[in-house]
């Protein structure tokens, strides 16, 4: 495998689907991101013409510290929030703001200190800094504004001051959508919210898996759907501190009107932080009023059971995007094993062809290996280089870890090594060897991979039959184009075997189906 290919494919697909995405958006922010992608677009054509040898280095590089880096660096910010480690995050936030010249997010690291702040008891500084960032018409400010109104309560305030804002920029913000919901669910105007958010389905409906899942906790919790809030908690546990996940348990006990949530509340103050301390003094002091019979109408209550019917389908069926305290052992147990082969390659030579050979790689036409029928599942287990590995184990611990979650590890490995033994066993049939080669070897455990892949769609698939859900339908819908990308890249590429993939991805597709877990309905709120 080229590496210097294999960058140019993964930065100019990376970099041609984020700007197909920000051209959608009629947001003014995403000018100078939308210029950064072109910018490296147009390096990767002028590479390709001028040294076609090291465009996939160079594009890499400018992509990895524009697009990649700080993605990943924005992931592990949030990481150390939801774990209260303030400074580190800090730390990072200036490193992401930096490199994110091209993002509306103009100062994050002030929010970090603010919350550092207000974690360490140091509240009238925290209010002091949140109250300077507010004046400000910006994402930062109006994110300040809304933690203000949540620290102090005054919501009719907070939307008299929404209602003010005119500018398109404030209309599109999330946290200005996410503080109107909220603010109204507060004041106990819940008729009013639930409308508004059924306004905001509509008119977004190409909006992201974590905005859309902040947002339906939050409308699910002010609704009083505790089992929906739960449900919710659960998939988003790694963003979410523990102590914010029970305070939203807590208030969907209370608006459902369920005794002992006061009793919860106090409970919860002892490892609560400071900042949360504050809305749950309020909680305590002024409970929400439970929700009457009557008080929605009917296209409330229609938007409420959308609601708890849809993050119940979507527990069940959209797996990616979702995490889970839970931890993936087959997946990495796996893993494991697949790295203990390789690193017993490395003394004979990970890509010599006899060292594979006497290792249990497996030989097309088999008759050059007669009673060795053993082969199909070592071959699975060996890699061709470094970056093969790489490559799959990437694969293996993404796809396996949703897989893991939702079927559980028996399924998900009986899953991998099916689809491994399958892609191998079937793969002479489909391989055939060319005229100037006596023989063609195959190693890798992409087989599995790949079905990992097809079951994932085949449970995506299955959950759009049953509920023709948005969101399942669009994780569908970004599987199938992944896959139909491996297969450009797969046949224009030498030494990739498509056979062994497309092999892998509907065995994995089948087994889905033929495991029966499609004809299950997911439960809803009673």
């Amino acid at each position: 495998m080229d590496l210097n290919r294999l960058l140019l494919w993964m930065a100019g697909v990376s970099c041609s689907l984020n700007l197909l995405y920000s051209l959608r958006s009629a947001d003014e922010s995403q000018r100078e991101w939308r210029r950064i992608l072109v910018g490296l677009l147009a390096t990767l054509a002028i590479g390709l013409l001028a040294v076609p040898q090291w465009a996939g280095y160079i594009v890499g590089l400018g992509w990895f510290v524009l697009v990649l880096l700080p993605a990943l660096l924005q992931h592990l910010v949030n990481r150390l929030l939801v774990n209260r480690r303030y400074a580190a995050a800090m730390a990072l936030a200036k490193a992401a703001a930096r490199l994110h010249l091209f993002d509306a997010w103009d100062d994050p690291p002030e929010i970090v200190r603010a919350l550092r702040w207000y974690h360490e008891g140091r509240t009238a500084e925290a209010a002091a800094l949140i109250n300077h960032l507010g004046r400000t018409d910006s994402p930062i400010g109006r994110l300040a504004v809304l933690m203000r109104a949540q620290q102090t309560g005054e919501w009719e305030p907070f939307l008299a001051w929404l209602n003010s804002l005119h500018s398109k920029a404030a209309q599109r913000d999330e946290d200005v959508l996410l503080g109107r919901l909220q603010a109204l669910g507060e004041l106990g105007r819940r008729q009013e919210m639930l409308h508004a958010y059924q306004q905001f389905l509509n008119a977004n409906k190409d909006a992201g898996d974590a905005s859309v899942g902040v947002i339906s906790l939050r409308v699910a919790a002010l609704s009083g759907l505790p089992r929906t809030v739960g449900l919710l908690t659960d998939a988003m546990a790694s963003s979410l501190p523990k102590d914010a996940e029970q305070y939203w348990r807590l208030t969907a006990r209370q608006v459902a009107g369920v005794s002992g949530t006061a009793a919860g509340f106090r409970k919860l103050q002892g490892f609560a932080s400071p900042y949360l301390a504050t809305m749950i003094t309020r909680r305590i002091e002024h409970p929400l009023s439970p929700l009457a019979a009557g008080e929605l109408d009917a296209a409330a209550l229609r938007t409420r059971d959308q609601l708890s019917a849809s993050v119940a389908h979507e527990t069940r069926y959209a797996l990616i995007g979702r995490s889970s305290r839970q931890r993936p052992f087959a997946t990495w147990s796996i893993a494991v094993v697949l790295i203990g082969v390789f690193i017993r390659e490395i003394p004979g030579g990970s890509t010599d062809p006899m060292n594979q050979f006497w290792l249990g790689a497996l030989m097309i036409p088999t008759s050059l290996t007669p009673g060795q029928g053993w082969r199909i599942l070592t071959a699975g287990l060996l890699h061709s280089g470094p970056l093969h590995l790489a490559m799959n184990l990437l694969g293996l611990l993404y796809l396996g870890s949703k897989l893991e979650h939702a079927w559980g590890p028996a399924r998900m490995t009986a899953c991998y090594f099916i689809a491994t033994v399958t892609s191998m066993g079937l793969a002479p049939y489909l391989v055939s060897v060319p005229q100037h080669q006596a023989y063609v070897i195959l190693v890798g455990a992409s087989g599995g991979v790949m079905g990992l892949l097809g079951a994932i769609i085949g449970h995506l698939a299955g959950g759009w039959w049953r509920g023709r859900n948005r969101r399942v339908a669009r994780q569908l819908g970004l599987l199938l184009l992944l896959v139909s990308l491996e297969t450009v890249f797969d046949l224009s590429t030498p030494n990739v075997s498509f056979a062994c993939h497309l092999l892998g991805l509907t065995t994995g597709l089948m087994f889905a189906v033929a495991t029966g877990l499609l004809s299950r309905r997911s439960p809803v709120e009673a």
